[in-house]
């Protein structure tokens, strides 16, 4: 009789263990297979977060690069013209390439703003896209006047940066007259 409750007992384990089984195995294992799909798509999300986070920094870091060279350039004319204007206002004369040429002091300015010009395009030519090296390159090639040499340089920054611009150095605005 011992023998038969035993056999009793473990057809009843049996039978709720197979209910069980039967019953909340199969979710279990449903639950346990989305868990794992989850982690997995996670994982897949997550990478796809980092490539875009650094794609938009390379771009930032290329972006903030323009824009330091862009200063450095900005501040050459600047400083090469205030130069140009004062010797022009203490003169009473209208400066041409030759009279810069000629006076020893303008010469030595006029040589550190090309060169700091021609460095300005060798660093744009590795930094920047090809059409705003271009550009650049262009602006440089200005020999009409040092009005006309800055105008085209801050247009081509300015396009450069902004390619949609409606601004043009020939619209006249105060921050691109220089004579």
């Amino acid at each position: 009789m011992q023998a038969l409750l035993v056999q009793i007992l473990i057809a009843i384990v049996q039978t709720v263990l197979i209910v069980l089984g039967v019953k909340y195995l199969p979710s279990y294992l449903s639950q346990k297979g989305k868990n794992l799909a989850t982690k997995e798509d996670i994982a897949e999300i997550t990478q796809k977060i980092e490539e875009v986070k650094t794609a938009y920094k390379d771009r930032y870091d290329l972006s903030k690069t323009e824009r330091d060279l862009y200063n450095i350039m900005i501040e050459s004319i600047h400083d090469f013209l205030v130069e140009i204007k004062k010797y022009e206002f203490r003169n009473n004369v209208s400066l041409t390439n030759e009279v810069v040429m000629s006076n020893d002091e303008l010469r030595e300015k006029l040589f550190k703003f090309k060169d700091t010009a021609s460095l300005f395009v060798s660093k744009s030519y590795v930094f920047l896209k090809e059409e705003n090296y271009m550009g650049l390159k262009e602006a440089l090639d200005t020999t009409s006047s040092f009005a006309d040499l800055a105008n085209n340089l801050l247009d081509a920054m300015r396009r450069s940066l902004y390619p949609d611009t409606q601004l043009s150095p020939r619209d006249d605005p105060k921050e691109f007259k220089y004579n």
